[in-house]
């Protein structure tokens, strides 16, 4: 989880400055990448996460800020 902090600390901090939670961030995030979203939906906060990243996109700038916390993570056991 230490490995990710930086980037939930980006994520965070764009939320609060554009109000929006860091999931709606990192979805956005995603398609803004040119990622199509399937999103898996449990629960109704899950549910409003997945709209709140709709409709808008985030600047050059964040896609930046973010996309430099990226990390090549490891294969294990319990991540193939």
């Amino acid at each position: 989880m230490e490995d990710i902090q930086p980037k939930l600390a980006v994520l965070e901090k764009i939320g609060r400055d554009r109000d929006k939670k860091p999931a709606s961030i990192a979805l956005n995030y995603n398609v803004s990448k040119g990622a199509l979203l399937i999103v898996g939906i449990y629960s109704l906060a899950q549910a409003e996460q997945a709209l709140e990243a709709l409709g808008w996109r985030l600047t050059e700038y964040e896609v930046k800020m973010i996309s430099q916390q990226s990390f090549m993570g490891k294969k294990t056991i319990l991540w193939q």
